[in-house]
């Protein structure tokens, strides 16, 4: 076991130092103090009690509590909520409340936590409050603290502002624009399916079915950034309800046959005298339909590359419409700017105004909770007198 160097000061103010030490397992963690004499005297104290293996239970400081809850959720935790709660609890709770005994917390110390958090939105301010929450429930669960000091915690922070869906001609408009680019794949895809973007960088030939009465496509892959980089597919999806089987639309059919075909040309150029059209098909069944050149899965760098290409074709990039871009033969045709979550609630939009059973587009949209759905579906019902008056005189017969 050691503990490595003070680093900087954490918190409001800079309230903390931090050192980190490593447990017998090979796993840090945080220890704070007021000043560096606190921070030397908790260092020791539970350096001892990691020794001796055990921690009277009014002496366990919170950051203790915190990693020791994290280790056993991890394992049940996607990979995207681990990157969330751990800096909710290292960057967020931690510096604020991380010296302090778990026992001793109350609901002014759980307020300066959130106090740090009054600049953000309220969709922010809710993982904040979500991490705390679990942790102290978990306290109370194990006899660990005597009551809640969240109990009336509540994420507060303006609300986000609604996504808007694209416009069938708006829609136009940018496959217009990304025709014959690289992004074009992704904006077909996130258009015709609503798949989510690491579910688009995740999908494979191998579950693309493009033949039949009923063309699909199963999403049972995603592509992940562990470190910000290369990316690495992932049997692994966001949830359970992830798992669907989403028709091809005709426009979709037609457009990934001819992206297939290309593909298969490509590898008969790489390979011209080496593969049979059967190996061939079966080397592109591994490959990504949006990928690397070799079919490998892109890098969330050269995701973000691509994307640009519609930044600098919409007037977010502050250019006018109609105006050319320096150095480059395209001009500026679009006067909003999608990103890839705004495909796929276009996608959504359109199947619920299409009169679509919502139990259905829970489904194609890979919703775990239907809360979610219904949300989306409430935020297009208009709620005016004139949307409303033919259903009330439909039901109690004014006419």
């Amino acid at each position: 076991m050691s503990a490595r160097k003070a680093a900087k000061k954490y918190g409001p103010g800079g309230q903390y130092y931090r050192k980190r030490i490593k447990t017998p397992e090979g796993k840090y963690e945080d220890v704070y103090g007021k000043t560096q004499a606190e921070l030397a005297e908790k260092v020791t104290l539970r350096l001892n009690q990691l020794a001796s293996g055990s921690v009277p239970p009014d002496q366990i400081f919170f950051y203790e509590y915190a990693a020791g809850w994290y280790s056993r959720r991890e394992p049940h935790l996607s990979p995207g909520m681990r990157k969330m709660v751990k800096h909710e609890i290292n960057d967020v709770i931690c510096p604020v409340i991380g010296g302090k005994r778990l026992r001793d917390i109350n609901s002014d110390d759980v307020a300066a936590v959130m106090a740090t958090r009054a600049h953000l939105s309220r969709s922010a301010q809710s993982k904040t409050v979500q991490v705390m929450r679990q942790i102290f429930d978990a306290a109370l669960e194990a006899d660990m603290i005597e009551k809640l000091p969240t109990r009336r915690l509540r994420a507060e922070g303006k609300a986000a502002a609604p996504k808007k869906a694209l416009t069938e001609q708006q829609a136009d408009e940018l496959l217009e624009a990304v025709r014959d680019l690289t992004v074009e794949p992704c904006v077909m895809l996130g258009l015709y399916t609503g798949m989510r973007r690491e579910e688009i960088c995740g999908l494979l030939w191998d579950s693309v079915e493009l033949d039949g009465p009923a063309p699909h496509i199963t999403v049972r892959r995603a592509c992940r950034w562990p470190k910000n980089t290369a990316g690495e597919i992932s049997d692994v999806l966001k949830t359970d309800a992830a798992a669907r089987v989403i028709p091809i639309p005709k426009p979709l059919v037609q457009y990934l046959r001819d992206l297939k075909a290309a593909r298969l040309a490509a590898l008969h150029k790489d390979k011209p005298d080496a593969l049979s059209e059967a190996k061939d098909l079966l080397a592109l069944r591994k490959c990504c339909v949006y990928g690397t050149d070799s079919g490998k899965p892109l890098s969330l760098t050269t995701f973000r590359r691509r994307w640009e290409a519609i930044y600098h074709r919409s007037t977010a990039s502050g250019r006018a419409l109609g105006e050319k871009v320096r150095n480059h033969r395209y001009s500026v045709t679009l006067d909003f700017y999608p990103t890839p979550h705004i495909l796929r609630h276009t996608y959504i939009t359109r199947l619920i105004l299409g009169g679509v059973d919502l139990k259905r587009v829970q489904y194609l949209a890979g919703h775990a909770d239907p809360k979610v759905t219904l949300q989306i579906y409430t935020d297009l019902m208009g709620h005016a007198p004139e949307d409303l008056i033919g259903d009330v005189d439909r039901i109690f017969g004014g006419g």
